[in-house]
């Protein structure tokens, strides 16, 4: 089991060569259990290769234990399992992609 730090939802976070933003999280129904999904979008705006973006989906697991403890910061932390599965990443890859209209869905 692993455990996931939600982020503050709205806030950007600057990485070299522009931001991302988590607009989003929610519990998805996956074959009678809750996959964590966090959708945001990515803004490449300080490149030298140019500029662009797109949405994307983080997949932390299923949920285990919603938000049930907190970090040293005090945000809220989620117990997940992880998916390992491929056959099972992929059908929640293309049930997320299709539900959330998102271009990237990333597995942690």
């Amino acid at each position: 089991m692993n455990h996931y730090t939600h982020s503050p939802l709205g806030q950007e976070v600057r990485a070299a060569a522009g931001h991302y933003v988590i607009e989003a999280e929610k519990r998805f129904p996956f074959q009678g259990r809750e996959v964590l999904v966090a959708t945001g979008y990515v803004t490449v705006d300080s490149s030298c290769c140019g500029t662009g973006g797109c949405g994307f989906a983080l997949i932390p697991g299923y949920v285990v234990g919603w938000k049930t403890l907190k970090d040293e910061k005090g945000e809220p932390v989620s117990q997940v399992e992880p998916i390992r599965d491929e056959k099972e990443r992929e059908a929640i890859r293309k049930s997320v992609q299709e539900a959330e209209k998102v271009l990237q869905v990333n597995f942690l």
